[in-house]
């Protein structure tokens, strides 16, 4: 087999995807208004039962992720409108040979309209690199709930992660202005056993409770995350933003506690692709 002429270097194949979702309030209830998607992103929209929320799925029919894969995602709320959207597993993230695998969401949630962001938590593989993006532009009193999640390996597969590499960057802006910026980083490995970083735990969620008056719930919260079987804490950054942090020792664990905060909070069962 002849070798490769020098400098030659092959050229790796990769996954793109994007999609674009819109919905609108008509008729007592939310509809779709606009729905496209390339690539390997697909978008489905469950059956649901009457009254409540438009769901949509979200599906990435590369069966995973890895370094120079890219997603986009657009979602478009329409005044008084309500969307709920997950995914359909877990992500997975594998090895990367140096650059991130990226994810980005970009959010217009019009007056009194509501989004509910909860995909499911991506998986982290060893050597993995993921750097997600979320930014969210509300218009007067719009809402946003949003949950990301990781987790650090597959516990019944026995695997243990030593090194890899997760980004996350949050922007929430209200009327163009910014209500509340994160950015958060995960590349040491000592992070990964520190008491200080996660302590040897293995999955971890950020959520965030965007809305007027969001502060009026921060007892109600603090007392639903107060029986999770994880370490979390909440907080008001504001009278309108409340941000919350989970650490769970697995992904069972992890999930658990996150589908008792949603449950808890909307007094409504959690979609159904999360006990699937």
């Amino acid at each position: 087999m002849n070798a490769p002429a020098p400098g030659f270097e092959p050229k790796l194949q990769r996954t793109h995807g994007s999609g674009l979702i819109r919905v609108r309030h008509k008729e007592g209830r939310t509809r779709l208004a606009d729905l496209r998607q390339e690539g390997a992103l697909r978008l489905r929209l469950p059956r649901v039962p009457m009254g409540t929320p438009l769901e949509t799925v979200l599906i990435n029919t590369a069966g995973g992720l890895t370094g120079g894969d890219t997603l986009g995602l657009n979602v478009e709320l329409a005044e008084n409108s309500e969307l709920w959207v997950t995914s359909q597993a877990c992500e997975k993230v594998y090895r990367s040979l140096d650059e991130y695998a990226v994810q980005t969401v970009r959010v217009e949630v019009g007056a009194a309209a509501r989004l509910v962001w909860l995909p499911q938590p991506a998986i982290l593989f060893q050597d993995s690199a993921y750097h997600r993006v979320l930014e969210v532009d509300l218009d007067g009193d719009g809402e946003l709930f949003a949950i990301e999640a990781s987790v650090l390996g597959r516990a019944a597969m026995g695997e243990r992660i030593t090194r890899c590499r997760i980004a996350e960057s949050w922007r929430i802006r209200r009327q163009g202005r910014l209500q509340w910026a994160s950015e958060f980083a995960l590349d040491d490995p000592a992070a990964l056993t520190a008491t200080a970083a996660l302590g040897g735990l293995r999955a971890f969620a950020t959520f965030v409770h965007a809305a007027p008056s969001a502060a009026q719930q921060l007892a109600p919260l603090r007392e639903i995350v107060g029986a999770w079987r994880g370490v979390a804490g909440v907080s008001a950054l504001a009278d309108d933003v409340v941000v919350g942090l989970l650490l769970a020792a697995d992904a069972d664990a992890l999930m658990e506690d996150l589908r008792r905060l949603v449950e808890g909070h909307f007094g409504r069962p959690m979609p159904r692709v999360w006990t699937c």
